[in-house]
């Protein structure tokens, strides 16, 4: 054993040796250990394409107004100046007498414009299904959907009428009166607009302070 470690120079260069492998395998185990905690594996390309489809949510078009409703959305309001009222029931009825008697001139831009909407919205519309959309049809009402509403409470209060409502309750009998034999009711409150929106401020005030009144001690 002496002449052994004689001939390799002694036992401090073999330990010399034994120590510098172990340091190596050990900075190499190390540095692979940093590398795999430290830089995070991402994933394919293809998964986040597949991800970013499948959150995209597929709208259908919007089915285009028609010439009549587009023209009455320009001149609503007005239509309610006229007759001094917002109920929908009045302006829609003045509104489909005025529409009536509007020359094929004028209405001619809408219905252009309805034409063009219209082709717009069939193509958007094969589109749509195309992408795999597909349009759902409404559930039809029957009498167990009607009968399932909550219902009106009979206690509740009624709205009070509003002051053009009140001025007319005064005034419509001298109204009809005043018109000619075969009137109809649509011009009777044509009239009753045209009278009120004529009033002046002093006349309204009164019913203006009724309905304020009414409404505060229904």
């Amino acid at each position: 054993m002496g002449r052994t470690m004689r001939r390799m120079g002694g036992p401090l260069p073999l330990l010399l040796s034994l120590g510098v492998a172990l340091c190596a395998a050990t900075c190499t185990l190390r540095t692979a250990f940093i590398t795999t905690q430290s830089v995070p594996t991402s994933p394919p390309l293809i998964a986040r394409s597949a991800r970013k489809a499948t959150g995209d949510e597929l709208v259908p078009p919007k089915r285009p107004a028609s010439s009549y409703m587009s023209w009455l959305n320009d001149n609503r309001e007005s239509i309610v100046e006229k007759l001094g009222t917002n109920s929908v029931t009045l302006v829609a009825k003045e509104a489909g007498q005025q529409w009536k008697k509007l020359s094929a001139a004028k209405k001619k831009p809408y219905e252009a414009a309805w034409v063009k909407a219209k082709a717009k919205y069939a193509k958007d519309l094969e589109d749509f299904k195309a992408a795999g959309g597909v349009i759902l049809k409404p559930e039809k009402r029957t009498s167990r959907t009607r009968s399932t509403r909550a219902k009106r409470d009979p206690n509740m209060p009624k709205r009070p009428l509003s002051s053009y409502m009140l001025w007319l309750q005064d005034n419509r009998a001298s109204i009809v009166k005043s018109m000619p034999a075969g009137h109809k009711v649509t011009d009777v409150m044509r009239e009753a607009g045209a009278q009120w929106s004529k009033l002046t401020a002093a006349k309204k005030k009164k019913y203006e302070e009724m309905e304020e009144y009414k409404g505060q001690n229904p």
